[in-house]
């Protein structure tokens, strides 16, 4: 794991090595550069695999082809083995070589054949330009900015906002993403000269010009397509294969690797896999509340899972204090980013870090095997419509006015929520369920000003483009989907890697491993939710490994108790960010509709607390981004001038 930049051309030598040190969080272990008239490229290196061998930028034997690569390639050594028996011989031991040489003999095609988390860069000196790709479901992030006939990239912003070339003003529409969504969704970011390319996308540099194109699509089976039959046993056993062969391979290491046990099921399978193969403990790290905030937290089960593998197992409290770190979470996002269990994670990689450099997680397993509620809201909106229209608006219309259960009753609120959308065609309905500012909300808030500048665009096109692109699927088949292209990279997964990475620790992911989530999307819908049970063949596949009560409980999630720190240690912030003075300094909304929502909020009304984060978070990085000035860079004189040699 590492972090990235580069230009095309090249620039001076100062600026790169500026832009560089800014990711030196990512890669502790060492740094270095490569310089020629066509490019520049850095690199900061977090070493896992061949300690003393694995350094970059590495240039292939014959010097035609540089690299810069930030992830792991888990079939790295049956690519190796294939290339040995062409011809190819190797200098070093390491997975960045054998991407290397893959590309160097396959070129864009050498993509279909990773199995990894990935994004890299490689300068091909004989024809002058620059290849780059993100791997299938967005694990590893990147970032660019071409104007002005220059090229710059890096694994976050704040590498390229040291360039005095890019343009850091405020876009706009991305914060009506934003406060949509709590996440900005690609290839937007909230500053206009930067962009972020898409997952599964690639892109190409050359003489000038930018192409952008896709190289994968995780498509499920269309409806006229005969996918349901399947044998459930047979299937869960061929699940279980390839969870158990991803989980092996993500534990090639030459540092010490432990995991992160939630106490939920996705976790807790990826702890018993991990336990069969490894000659020692498995180091396990979990999280929990203090007195009071139980409800929140799932120590109990992940205890069950830490006595029946009899793992190294940690326990880490996480108080209130936590929303202490809201400055420092916004610098590592370097654009809003509103989901609270970021904190969580941030604690958690912190403490792993202290005892291993890589950690399991079972991120992404709801997202393939349709373990939220929304996906029991999705399959019970078939029949729901079926009831008279006018009949659904009357429902729509006493939800409205229903108050929030404040106290953790999810299911009251779910049912508010479903009700709510009664008039709305599935689609909007789901598109409420993973929205948080309405459209109505956002047209209250917006000041005139804030409006204009907004010139019509409509956050929601987003999901609307997803499901257009599986129109011909099946609805459940299209929510997962649109999960997989939208939720689970921009969120769970941005989340994942900033915050492990702050730390300098390496996050592996078995359930984005691209052939489980092809075999998942082949599956009937009926193996994945079967009536009211969630993930129903994970829970069959897993049945000899977990405890019975790891399988058979509800899911809670991990989730901060947020509303409570609002009430509580969080109140003096909310004047201070978002009292009239503040709101009206700022100019953008309107202090009369932010007032009217933390008074629903403080009378128990409406459980904005999620709402409220969002505009503490966004007010944060106006401050930190937009108030103060901008990063100190390296003179614009030491820029190579456009018109040197490239």
């Amino acid at each position: 794991m590492c972090g990235i930049t580069g230009s095309v051309p090249a620039i001076d030598p100062a600026l790169l090595r500026a832009m560089t040190g800014r990711l030196a969080h990512r890669g502790p272990d060492g740094e270095d550069y490569f310089f020629s008239p066509g490019v520049a490229l850095g690199h900061r290196r977090l070493a896992i695999i061949d300690l003393p061998g694995g350094r970059q930028p590495m240039t292939s034997a014959d010097g035609r082809f540089t690299i810069v690569f930030n992830g792991e390639i888990y079939n790295f050594r049956e690519l190796r083995a294939d290339l040995e028996s062409a011809g190819v011989v190797f200098r070093t031991s390491s997975d960045t070589e054998v991407l290397l040489e893959s590309f160097a003999r396959w070129g864009r095609d050498a993509l279909h054949r990773l199995r990894g988390m990935f994004a890299f860069a490689i300068w091909d000196a004989r024809e002058r330009a620059l290849f780059a790709a993100r791997d299938r479901l967005g694990v590893k992030p990147f970032y660019f900015s071409a104007a002005d006939g220059r090229l710059l990239f890096a694994s976050e912003m704040k590498a390229l906002l040291v360039h005095p070339g890019v343009d850091r003003s405020l876009n706009v529409s991305a914060v009506d993403d934003f406060l949509t969504y709590l996440y900005i969704p690609a290839p937007q970011t909230i500053f206009r000269g930067i962009r972020e390319l898409p997952p599964a996308h690639c892109l190409e540099w050359r003489n000038g010009s930018l192409a952008i194109s896709r190289y994968w699509d995780l498509r499920p089976a269309p409806l006229s397509a005969s996918n349901g039959r399947r044998n459930l046993p047979s299937a869960s056993e061929e699940l279980l294969a390839i969870l158990r062969e991803a989980v092996r391979l993500r534990l090639i290491s030459d540092v010490p690797l432990g995991a992160f046990l939630s106490g939920g099921m996705d976790s807790s399978t990826i702890v018993a896999l991990m336990s069969a193969p490894q000659g020692e403990a498995v180091r396990t790290f979990s999280l929990g509340f203090r007195a009071g905030e139980e409800r929140y937290t799932e120590l109990a089960f992940a205890r069950q899972v830490a006595d029946r593998y009899a793992t190294r197992h940690r326990e880490l409290e996480i108080r209130s204090d936590c929303a202490d770190l809201l400055p420092r979470i916004v610098a590592q996002f370097d654009q809003p980013f509103g989901n609270p269990t970021a904190l969580l994670s941030y604690r958690l990689s912190e403490q792993a870090r202290r005892h291993v450099t890589v950690a399991l997680a079972g991120d992404a397993g709801d997202e393939v095997f349709l373990g939220y509620p929304r996906y029991r809201g999705v399959r019970l909106r078939t029949t729901y419509d079926r009831m008279p229209l006018a009949l659904r608006r009357a429902a729509a219309r006493l939800a409205a006015h229903l108050r929030d259960d404040l106290r953790g009753r999810h299911a009251w609120r779910r049912t508010r929520e479903f009700l709510s959308t009664g008039g709305n065609s599935w689609q909007e309905a789901y598109g409420h369920w993973v929205s948080y500012f309405s459209p109505e909300m956002r047209a209250g808030l917006y000041g005139p000003d804030f409006r204009r500048r907004l010139a019509g665009y409509d956050s929601r096109s987003f999901l609307t483009g997803c499901f257009a692109d599986v129109a011909d699927c099946a609805p459940l088949d299209q929510v997962s989907y649109a999960d997989l292209r939208s939720f689970l990279p921009f969120n769970l997964l941005a989340y994942g890697d900033r915050m492990s990475m702050a730390h300098g620790l390496e996050l592996r992911l078995p359930f984005t491993d691209h052939k489980l989530v092809e075999f998942a999307l082949r599956l009937p819908a009926d193996f994945k939710l079967r009536g009211s049970v969630t993930k129903f063949i994970l829970r069959r596949a897993a049945a000899s490994l977990l405890p019975r009560e790891i399988l058979r409980r509800p899911k809670l999630g991990l989730n901060p108790p947020l509303g409570i720190w609002l009430r509580r240690d969080l109140a003096p912030l909310l004047e201070t960010y978002l009292g009239d003075a503040a709101v009206r300094r700022r100019g953008w909304f309107h202090p009369a509709a932010v007032r009217r929502l933390l008074n629903a909020f403080a009378a128990g009304r409406r459980d904005y607390s999620l709402h409220i984060w969002a505009l503490l978070v966004l007010e944060e990085w106006c401050r930190q981004f937009l108030d103060a000035p901008a990063p100190p860079a390296v003179a614009d004189e030491l820029i190579a001038v456009s018109g040197a040699p490239a």
